[in-house]
């Protein structure tokens, strides 16, 4: 009985002494992880001074004519549309049956979305996935409600991007036009996709590809499908979202030109089908000279008086300036909230997302 008391005693005698014992090569992983951290950082200040210091020569002289105005106006209206699209996820993650908060979901998309300026565009993904696993979300949840909100995005900016297919059709037909041949791409592109994303927006067809993708994940599966209003939900963001991007783009034109009503209409619609197209320039960040050309091939019409493609090259690429200093600006505010959070003794759970 003594024995048997003894041993007992020496078992329980060991897991309060291991945590005291650092695992081998514990300290090696860290500082592994902190080395990948700072690289990745690295190569992503990389990506954004490249992307200004590049367009600037060509955007000069176009941002020199810009009113402060019209250029604060459109900072503000890409940073909503940010905002929206971070909505959109978040509702993705409320219909896969996790909650985040709103603070929380800002810093994941906000701070995740600078791996665009990592050549692939899948680095953007990749990091919002990372996040949120800091943040208590599981990466297969995280993973699958980018996803969804990838696909019901891209109905929502095909859908947009109905608005605008009459002139890119014009520059399409203009044999000698430099941009035509990438706006016959986008138009092949949105003939393709946009039917198969209706298809795929159907909630049961939806909950149908999420079960599957669980099941090659091996993951548990969902426990209700989705609904329309949850489907509606995302779409109805996402549509807000490329909305305000088009707004962005209509206050930069409408500084040079005066496109009116239906230049705001065929910039949200242009812009919503350039970021789609984009997204199939996997080599290049954010879609670099894709976007351009289908944006130029838009704008030129209603610039005819004040340059013509030359001014809508620059209107395009101050768009793009505009919006790095938007990213720049959206996660810096991200990081901030998360740090104060810190300092205030927030949840882990919640100041992970900005780490």
């Amino acid at each position: 009985m003594v024995n048997t008391v003894a041993r007992r005693d020496s078992d329980t005698a060991v897991p309060q002494v291991a945590p005291d014992v650092s695992p081998p090569g514990g300290g090696a992983r860290r500082l592994l992880s902190l080395g990948v951290r700072v690289l990745v950082i690295a190569v992503i200040a990389v990506g954004m001074a490249w992307s200004l210091i590049s367009q600037w020569p060509q955007v000069r002289s176009t941002w020199q004519g810009l009113a402060w105005q019209s250029v604060v106006l459109s900072v503000l209206a890409a940073l909503a549309g940010m905002v929206a699209n971070t909505m959109a996820w978040r509702a993705a993650v409320d219909d896969l049956e996790h909650r985040v908060s709103v603070p929380a979901a800002l810093r994941i998309c906000l701070v995740g979305q600078l791996g665009k300026y990592i050549p692939g565009s899948v680095w953007a993904y990749v990091l919002q996935v990372e996040l949120s696993r800091r943040a208590g979300l599981p990466r297969a949840r995280a993973f699958l409600a980018t996803l969804v909100t990838l696909g019901l995005g891209v109905t929502a900016a095909l859908g947009l991007g109905l608005l605008s297919l009459p002139s890119l059709r014009e520059a399409a037909a203009g044999a000698d036009d430099t941009y035509a041949e990438s706006v016959r791409v986008a138009l092949w592109i949105v003939a393709i996709l946009f039917p198969i994303a209706l298809v795929c927006a159907v909630p049961r067809v939806l909950t149908a590809l999420i079960q599957l993708a669980l099941k090659v994940l091996r993951r548990p599966r969902l426990e209700h499908r989705f609904t329309w209003l949850g489907v509606l939900r995302v779409v109805g963001w996402s549509a807000l979202g490329y909305g305000l991007f088009g707004v962005h783009l209509w206050l930069l034109a409408n500084a040079q030109a005066t496109p009116g009503v239906e230049g705001l209409l065929r910039c949200v619609g242009s812009f919503a089908i350039a970021m789609t197209v984009g997204m199939f320039a996997f080599l290049s960040p954010s879609g670099l000279g894709v976007r351009e050309a289908v944006l130029v091939a838009t704008l030129a019409p209603f610039l005819a008086g004040a340059g013509g493609v030359g001014a809508a090259l620059g209107i395009a690429l101050a768009s793009r300036l505009i919006f790095t200093i938007a990213d720049v600006l959206g996660a810096g505010l991200a990081a901030l909230s998360a740090a104060r959070d810190l300092r205030r003794g927030g949840g882990s759970a919640t100041s992970g997302a900005a780490a």
